[in-house]
């Protein structure tokens, strides 16, 4: 861990400090900014959906004249997924997180002034680019704090919260929508996050590899490694990869190279159809119920459930991943994602449609589906070196928000051909080709070494 340098200097790789050491209560604090920041993202990101029944009533539109709106968002988010990561490799991670976070909390508030679906459309396609950029940069931010063998169950804690503010916006949003409309939906759904954008200026310190990785003073390095509680004791903090190719330099065909090419292909179509599956839940099933003839103040109930499962499945995958490895883990979560759909369809069908059976449902498949995303994220956290990881992750986010994309148009197409029942058999065939592509992902996390 510690070695001669040219000059004689004893020197300490602040990787290996990282991975080995024990996880310190402010790398855990910086876990509860990730999640927090990551709550308000799910808030955010799910606050059209819920507004949709509410905006088909007050400007007598059909909910098919939402679908471009929700589809721009996505494409706001693909754009800021790309963008974000690879200016995170550049300018930084917390100078991102801050920076996305408070504009998505503003774009979001602003959509309380909207008069028409065009004005909304563009201030949604601002608010997804910020929400796209975040979520790279709080991923690599906790690969980046914390020890290797606690990894994966850091990430899925931190992206768990994605699921536990979309189960806040629904209960928020059935409290908020009959007295105070769309309107105070927008608001105080985006003034969350601009709280928490505060919140990450005043404690939000910067990774310490990328500190490493872009040539920061031995000053900063040694200060936050302190914090972290790593015994540096003064020597020269060095990090796996030299300045001259520092953060500021990333190329993306890295993604590309012979160890990591198929990885990257088939971890990019396995994001492609499990954000298709999400996403045709998230922007649609309030309209979905409302389809079903349920009452507005009931539609929001389906994505709190939706997310409560979401909520389970994603701290519960962390776990099954350090304990049997991320492969065959996230192979059985998506099998049971596919079956529970189809089941759910089926059930519609045979015109079984109490509230109480669908919510329940719902929050099973929420629990699968959870654990499928969190696993993709994981492979993607895992498989790029650190100088690369925040272009990586944002890469294969940005995949699967191109089917995000795609399910703005394919949920109103099923809900429109053939209702709720064929629009649980489209998540269900969306869910069944993300399992295939992730049997052919190469590189994953074995079980308990996480080596």
């Amino acid at each position: 861990m510690g070695a001669r340098d040219a000059d004689g200097a004893t020197s300490v790789n602040i990787n290996d400090l990282l991975d080995s050491g024990r996880w310190s209560g402010f790398q855990k604090l910086i876990l509860a900014l990730m999640s927090l920041a990551y709550l308000t993202d799910g808030i955010a990101n799910q606050s059209l959906g819920l507004a949709i029944p509410a905006l088909m009533r007050d400007w007598g539109l059909p909910r098919e004249a939402f679908a471009s709106i929700a589809a721009v968002g996505l494409l706001g988010l693909t754009l800021g997924a790309v963008i974000g990561g690879m200016l995170g490799d550049r300018i930084g991670r917390r100078m991102m997180m801050i920076l996305s976070t408070g504009l998505f909390g503003l774009m979001t508030m602003a959509q309380a002034w909207a008069t028409n679906p065009t004005e909304l459309l563009i201030l949604r396609f601002l608010d997804g680019i910020a929400i796209g950029a975040m979520i790279p940069n709080g991923a690599a931010m906790i690969s980046e704090f914390t020890p290797k063998r606690e990894r994966a169950l850091a990430l899925a804690i931190g992206m768990t919260f994605i699921a536990v503010g979309a189960m806040v916006s629904g209960i928020i949003g059935a409290w908020i929508i009959e007295p105070h409309g769309w309107q105070g939906l927008f608001l105080v759904l985006g003034g969350l996050a601009v709280v928490s954008a505060c919140m990450l200026l005043l404690l939000l310190p910067e990774s310490p590899i990328y500190l490493a990785n872009s040539g920061a003073s031995q000053e900063q390095l040694q200060a936050i490694a302190r914090r972290c509680g790593l015994p540096v004791h003064d020597r020269q903090i060095t990090a796996n990869v030299p300045a001259a190719a520092s953060t500021h330099r990333t190329p993306i065909a890295v993604l590309f190279t012979a160890d990591v090419a198929s990885s990257t292909i088939f971890l990019w179509i396995a994001f492609f159809f499990c954000l298709l599956a999400n996403y045709a839940m998230f922007s649609w099933v309030p309209a979905m119920l409302a389809g079903l003839g349920f009452a507005l103040s009931y539609t929001g109930l389906g994505m709190t459930s939706l997310s409560f499962g979401g909520l389970v499945g994603g701290m519960g995958s962390g776990w099954l991943i350090k304990t049997f490895g991320s492969k065959g883990t996230v192979l059985t979560l998506a099998a049971g994602g596919v079956v529970m759909a189809l089941v759910l369809g089926l059930l519609i069908r045979a015109q079984i449609s109490s509230l109480g059976i669908i919510l329940t449902m719902l929050a099973i498949i929420g629990f699968f589906t959870a654990g499928l995303l969190n696993g993709l994220y994981t492979f993607s956290a895992f498989i790029y070196p650190d100088h690369a990881r925040g272009t990586g992750v944002g890469s294969a986010a940005a995949a699967g928000r191109v089917g995000a994309i795609a399910s703005s148009y394919a949920g109103v197409a099923a809900l429109s051909i053939g209702g709720a029942s064929s629009y649980f058999l489209l998540i269900s065939g969306a869910l069944a080709l993300s399992l295939l592509s992730v049997a052919l992902i190469k590189k994953h996390i074995p079980a308990a070494t996480q080596d």
